[in-house]
């Protein structure tokens, strides 16, 4: 059995995309039914695909929605889920082989998966893009304890895509319906999604409000904003410090449970 870095992901994510900065976040939450990841997971940046290795598999965890990818590649069928079998001919094992089958095909040439989805098996195939010619994207991926994490809450994991750095500086607040991101030196509310206003009840926050305080905390970070928000359990109460304009302002939240996708264009 290979050991490696083993992180445990399940299928409740959350991708966000800011268009403006091009960077991408996306989460996953684990738990005692949940995958694991065997290794550095691969990402495929003609298709803003994150693929992992779980020890018995090799399969696409999250695929970037077709209308924020390449032109080229709005049309290439794969799906978080789908099982890569074979790569360019070959029966694969591991990740790695994938990668390196990857880096070995030619600016240009097609690159070609055999995929499993469910009970269907189809091929997917895919020019090799030239890096000058994608976004310039770097992957980090952070870890931080969830809710009762000793006792089978398990673990949270942000993988971050973004041009360098900076391109991180984004906090979702899964759930709330609430982007923050670090702009002007600030860190303010750079999306509201159309269902936030259940999740917040009568609380008046808006778009450009700039955030200031996590439950009597100040925000230095939005990875520090992101960890606090993810480490509490689903009913917790928060309270949210936050300014417009000259005007100083707080609302009190329960964090609901985070379910299904979120997406900011």
């Amino acid at each position: 059995m290979r050991r490696a870095l083993v992180i445990k992901v399940a299928f409740v994510t959350i991708a966000i995309f800011a268009m403006t900065a091009n960077a991408q976040v996306f989460i996953s939450r684990s738990d005692s039914s949940a995958d694991k990841i065997v290794g550095e997971p691969f990402n495929l940046g003609e298709l803003g695909a994150v693929i992992v290795d779980n020890g018995e598999e090799i399969k696409f965890l999250h695929v970037m929605p077709a209308d924020n990818r390449p032109k080229a590649y709005k049309d290439v069928d794969v799906q978080a889920g789908d099982v890569i079998l074979m790569c360019n001919g070959k029966r694969l094992k591991t990740l790695k082989e994938l990668e390196e089958a990857y880096k070995a095909t030619a600016v240009g040439a097609e690159f070609k998966m055999g995929v499993r989805r469910n009970e269907d098996r189809f091929i997917v195939a895919l020019p090799k893009a030239d890096p000058k010619d994608l976004p310039q994207m770097k992957m980090a991926i952070q870890t931080t304890e969830g809710p009762n994490a000793g006792a089978g809450g398990g673990k949270i994991q942000r993988f971050v895509f973004g041009p360098g750095q900076g391109s991180g500086d984004i906090a979702p607040l899964m759930g709330l319906g609430l982007i923050v991101g670090k702009k002007d030196n600030v860190f303010k509310v750079i999306g509201v999604m159309p269902d936030a206003a259940k999740a917040l009840g009568g609380a008046d926050i808006k778009q450009g409000d700039i955030v200031e305080g996590f439950n009597g905390e100040k925000i230095k970070s939005t990875q520090q904003l992101a960890e606090m928000y993810e480490k509490l359990a689903a009913g917790a109460k928060i309270e949210l410090q936050y300014k417009r304009g000259d005007k100083t302002m707080q609302a009190s939240l329960t964090k609901p449970e985070a379910k299904g996708k979120m997406i900011m264009r």
